[in-house]
């Protein structure tokens, strides 16, 4: 049987799956519901169908990821994989038996020498922690870690040699030495099981405490100092599959910071290219590792070295040592090998805690300019950073103005006129979005919006005379709350190229549009049109068709132009 955990909040939960299809969300309905912010009301779908289990997004607003790529079609989950419902991570769990799953579980080369351990064997963070805790703000900078220091990583040894097997069924917490600093290392086992539950509460807490990740870099290895006899721990991480790794935190039992990263190339290929967690008792008499130059050149003696693994992904390693031989035990594997597993859906949540605080800034930019399911479709398909590449489209712009705007300002209080510009944008604004159109600028007390951009819209002009006429039915309700005052207003439409996308200085860009059809459409507004008047050019009268009836007003010449222009007024 399979079953899904994750942490709700700060508590954790289960849900057992069975033949059929569940759906999970915030809403109550939801065979599975999750609490958590940024959660849709349906978010995603899980099949189960014999051995099978399948993933699919429910067209949640913030997406369903999966080894880090969104989820757009039905995916097929293994026992282990973890997947991410909004800001929380959920572990897909099951109870076949390891044999039936894994001929080996563990891969040794010699107890007294070099020992290497399959990661995916070794202890993995239990369930009732879980990983997918909300995001918490939590105060404070980074950690203090010294700048990223690039770190080769050359193609795997060609030396490795296949090591002999010894099969065991996991780890035996009532005898594990947990490890302790020189001159404080206890046995019992009280006192053994106890450090093993304060390190995995202490690791717990960093999952369900959604730390900024340079926080959670340094706690990881402020852990290897405090369950392990290490004198020194590196946390080397990768940005991506195709970057190098980066020395993100360096540190020394006493708190100093060592000078470089000195870590054998040979052990970083190995681990990380077999997903295998070594100790070396002493590296230096071991046959399998003395021919590394590195190895013998820094005089690397005791080591244990481990990926950050998480799904398919190794996104780095985590290294620690001692100056002696024969200091670390195998028990401290394992719990080393815990500790990796645990940091790396840390870290994995840290950075998607960080994605989606990003994609929120960016939505909240784009909803002051776009309608909600426009700004769902740019943040799509529009770049990573949210700006806009500036093209040439096909677009439909419209010009509304107040009819005596000046004279209203020259006979009320500042305030009130406030107070009126900020009711009259809001509501045309919120007609402009119902019709997918995007509010380029406020230009004092005129509107500037433009439809077909950034988005592709064939129906653009149409689109944009439809937003016209119910802006004008808007304002109408509008003027039955202040008969004493009423508002008129000109509207003029206008169709062709022009340049769209972010313009601006370096440090400020805003998305506009720019040509000849906005300066048109600016124009027929001011000199042509009459309060009340909806005025479209011949261009835009061109792309509607008849869906409208309208009336021509002749020609005219407008400031600038070498030609005449025909105008139309929307009639209905």
């Amino acid at each position: 049987m399979y079953t899904l955990t994750f942490v709700d909040g700060l508590m954790p939960r289960s849900h057992p799956l069975r033949d059929g299809e569940i759906v999970i969300g915030r809403a109550p309905a939801c065979d599975l519901t999750i609490s958590a912010a940024l959660v849709s009301r349906q978010h995603a779908r899980i099949r189960v169908a014999g051995k099978h289990v399948y993933l699919r997004d429910a067209g949640s607003t913030y997406g369903t990821t999966i080894r880090g790529q969104k989820v757009t079609s039905e995916t097929e989950l293994k026992p282990g994989d973890v997947f991410s419902v909004g800001p929380v991570a959920i572990t897909l769990t099951s109870d076949v038996p390891e044999a039936d799953v894994l001929s080996e579980q563990h891969q040794i080369f010699d107890e007294s020498a070099t020992i290497v351990k399959r990661m995916d064997q070794l202890e993995k963070p239990p369930e009732p922690l879980g990983s997918g805790a909300e995001p918490v703000a939590v105060k404070g900078g980074g950690a203090g870690a010294p700048a990223p220091a690039p770190v080769a990583t050359p193609a795997r040894s060609a030396t490795t040699q296949t090591p002999s097997v010894e099969r065991r069924s996991g780890v035996d917490r009532r005898k594990s030495d947990l490890g302790r600093p020189a001159g404080d290392r206890r046995s019992g086992r009280d006192r053994r099981g106890g450090r093993l539950l304060r390190l995995l509460t202490e690791i717990g807490k960093t999952l369900v405490t959604v730390q900024p990740l340079e926080q959670v870099l340094t706690r990881v290895v402020e852990l290897v100092f405090e369950v392990l006899p290490a004198e020194r721990a590196f946390l080397l991480l990768r940005d991506s599959i195709d970057q190098p790794l980066t020395a993100r935190v360096m540190r020394s039992r006493d708190g100093s910071v060592p000078a470089k990263v000195s870590i054998s190339r040979t052990i970083v290929n190995t681990v990380m290219h077999d997903k295998v967690a070594m100790l070396a008792k002493d590296a230096l008499y071991d046959t399998r590792l003395n021919e590394s130059d590195s190895i013998q050149s820094m005089n690397v003696r005791s080591f244990m070295c481990a990926p950050l693994w998480n799904r398919n992904e190794v996104n780095g390693v985590l290294y620690c040592d001692n100056p002696r031989s024969k200091r670390f035990t195998t028990d401290d594997l394992e719990i080393f090998a815990a500790l990796c597993n645990y940091a790396a859906v840390a870290i994995e949540q840290a950075r998607l805690s960080v994605r989606l605080l990003e994609e929120q800034k960016r939505r909240e930019r784009l909803q002051r300019y776009h309608s909600p399911g426009v700004v769902t479709r740019i943040i799509k398909d529009s770049a990573a950073d949210g700006s806009f590449v500036t093209q040439e489209r096909d677009v439909t712009v419209m010009f509304c103005d107040i009819v005596g705007f000046t004279t209203m300002c020259q006979h009320a209080e500042p305030q009130q006129i406030g107070d009126m510009l900020n009711d009259f944008f809001g509501r045309m604004g919120e007609v402009i979005f119902e019709h997918d159109g995007t509010l380029d600028k406020f230009i004092g007390d005129a509107i500037l919006a433009v439809f077909g951009a950034p988005l592709d819209q064939p129906d653009h002009a149409t689109r944009a005379v439809s937003a016209a006429i119910a802006m004008r039915a808007e304002l109408a309700r509008a003027n039955l709350e202040r008969p004493d005052n009423p508002i008129r207003m000109r509207i003029a439409i206008n169709s062709g190229r022009a340049l769209t996308g972010d313009i601006g200085s370096p440090k400020r860009r805003e998305f506009t549009v720019l040509g000849d059809v906005v300066n048109s459409a600016s124009r027929i507004e001011g000199a042509v049109a009459k309060p009340d008047q909806i005025v479209i050019s011949k261009n835009t009268r061109d792309r509607i068709g008849h869906a409208f009836d309208v009336r021509s007003l002749g020609t005219v010449q407008l400031r600038g132009r070498d030609s005449e222009l025909e105008v139309f007024e929307v009639i209905g």
